[in-house]
């Protein structure tokens, strides 16, 4: 389960950076903010799940697997929002664009218009992010339990499993699932893997 955990992630970041490059335009700026927003989450969520997890674990030592289950769901959820969502910004992403002459003499876009760029992406990318990030920390909590003398390869073991299943979304992606679904048909397979 936490292999198709790691694809689906990797299916949602490669998708969410064609989607709003077709909102905020297909720069690298546009890349780097949506992969920033994506590793900022996940960092996120692995420290306050993590330390959240820690105190339910000592009251109820399965309550850690059930946060992991709901927050698979919660992905799937928010994934399928943003499958509808997302491709309906282009809109917005024009009205709260503006631009100023930059040093070259050049217009760019202005300072305030980045920064609703970096909300609406915080906004909207942040909460599957963070639930992301927590679900190692969860399964990490629940799995280890008081056998700290196992830690470390258990926790290397759900890494790795997480992280080849993200290498093998990152690669899918691109080269199977987009050809064969569409953008719109990829997002739901990735649903239908946190489901």
């Amino acid at each position: 389960l936490f292999f198709l955990s790691g694809v689906s992630g990797l299916v949602y970041q490669v998708i969410w950076v064609r989607q709003l490059a077709r909102v905020f335009g297909n720069t690298v700026h546009s890349a780097s903010l949506v992969t920033g927003v994506f590793m900022g989450g996940l960092g996120a969520g692995s420290y306050f799940l993590g330390r959240f997890s820690d105190r339910r674990h000592r009251d109820d030592p399965s309550q850690p697997i059930r946060l992991y289950g709901w927050a698979e769901l919660l992905i799937g959820a928010l994934g399928l929002l943003f499958a509808l969502i997302l491709p309906r910004l282009s809109g917005f992403s024009a009205a709260i664009s503006s631009y100023e002459p930059g040093a070259n003499g050049w217009r760019e876009l202005a300072f305030s218009a980045h920064l609703m760029r970096y909300a609406v992406t915080l906004l909207t990318l942040g909460p599957a992010t963070f639930l992301m990030g927590g679900t190692l920390t969860l399964l990490i909590r629940y799995l280890v339990g008081a056998e700290i003398k196992s830690a470390g390869h258990r926790v290397g073991l759900l890494y790795g499993v997480n992280t080849a299943g993200a290498a093998l979304g990152a690669l899918l992606t691109d080269f199977a699932l987009v050809q064969a679904f569409g953008i719109f048909g990829t997002q739901l397979f990735a649903v239908a893997l946190n489901l």
